[in-house]
């Protein structure tokens, strides 16, 4: 909502490539500047066919079934080494699509840092790839809460305006959505009490035509936001005092069981092939400024808020089963990409194993 004090937007997070090496003439030669996946010359540019991201060549056509992991092994090969034969992997969902929509008002600069930094988010594909013992092909897109649709990096000249996880090798992806992030920071912010992360993302994938959401993959929605979807506290245009301006006038509100109708209908009506991860301010816990009627689940010494985020916790315990999952983002922005794979460890991992994708 652009009520906390922040520090600068930090997007020079680093992206750990598994080309490093102990001295700069061995790593050079192990990872050659300009080459796929390898650093970025110091003008930024990369070899022909491919793009610079947050420091990374990336081609975003490349070909080939699956990329390479972080660790130089192959996405298929995540998670299936610990089940020790117990497990039928067979069963359960091959595919995940992942879109995450997240509050872009400057009040979130720290949490889009955290999550898009280069080894955080290396770590969250590397937990979404060993769902369900591995072998997971995978999509990751990025929308805003104000209807922007997919969110690319700047210079972006993929196919698709999200990141596959069929042709693009993890290091790659991870480089991809930092460059997403950095280029979702300095668009233009929501206005102030119409921010609608839930909302946002409904809409793109009701109107999506670019084939992101696959009817045999289990679809994910990773909600991330310091404020509720389109609050009903928000819903007021206040016309004096400290809360003169500060009121939402889109108006009317879709109710949430229109939006999860919405979604459900992109699975055929089968609820177990819908999650969402929610990482909001948690409306059961009530501490720090109450401002403007708008009750407060944390508010620190720093100056940090984050609201009641009523209507997307009640989105969360509509998914069936383990499908729904709520975070406190009052934890912190650091505690945000640990959430998400906490996430993808427990719930999303069970709701993939229970899903029964069409044949």
């Amino acid at each position: 909502m652009g009520l906390k004090w922040i520090a600068p937007g930090l997007f020079g997070l680093a992206i750990a490539v598994s080309c490093a090496a102990g001295n700069d003439e061995t790593a050079e030669k192990d990872c050659p500047v300009g080459s796929e996946t390898c650093p970025c010359t110091t003008g930024g540019s990369c070899d022909p066919g491919l793009d610079c991201f947050s420091g990374i060549c990336v081609d975003p056509n490349a070909s080939g079934g699956g990329g390479a992991s972080s660790s130089g092994g192959g996405i298929g090969g995540l998670g299936s080494s610990g089940t020790g034969g117990q497990q039928n992997c067979e069963e359960g969902c091959q595919k995940i699509d992942v879109l995450f929509a997240l509050d872009h008002s400057a009040s979130m600069n720290e949490e889009i840092a955290a999550l898009s930094g280069g080894q955080s988010f290396t770590e969250i594909i590397d937990t979404l790839a060993a769902v369900n013992c591995g072998d997971i092909d995978f999509r990751i897109g990025l929308t805003d809460d104000n209807d922007v649709g997919f969110i690319v990096p700047s210079g972006w000249s993929g196919a698709v305006p999200w990141f596959d996880s069929t042709v693009m090798a993890i290091d790659a992806i991870a480089a991809a959505f930092n460059g997403a992030g950095a280029s979702l920071m300095g668009g233009p912010v929501t206005p102030t009490g119409c921010e609608h992360v839930l909302t946002s993302a409904t809409h793109l994938l009701k109107n999506d035509t670019t084939g992101f959401v696959r009817d045999d993959a289990l679809l994910v929605l990773i909600l991330v936001t310091d404020v509720d979807d389109y609050g009903e506290y928000d819903q007021n245009t206040w016309l004096t005092g400290v809360c003169a301006g500060l009121g939402c006038s889109t108006l009317p509100v879709p109710p949430l069981s229109e939006l999860n109708s919405d979604l459900l209908a992109l699975k055929n009506g089968d609820g177990g092939g819908l999650a969402a991860i929610v990482v909001a301010g948690d409306p059961n816990v009530t501490a720090g400024l109450n401002m403007c009627n708008q009750p407060g689940s944390c508010a620190g010494g720093s100056g940090y808020l984050a609201f009641h985020a009523t209507r997307l916790w009640a989105f969360a315990e509509l998914q069936s089963g383990t499908n729904g999952t709520k975070a406190d983002i009052c934890a912190g922005a650091a505690n945000v990409p640990t959430a998400i794979k906490t996430a993808f460890d427990d719930n999303i991992d069970l709701a993939c194993k229970g899903f029964e994708p069409p044949r």
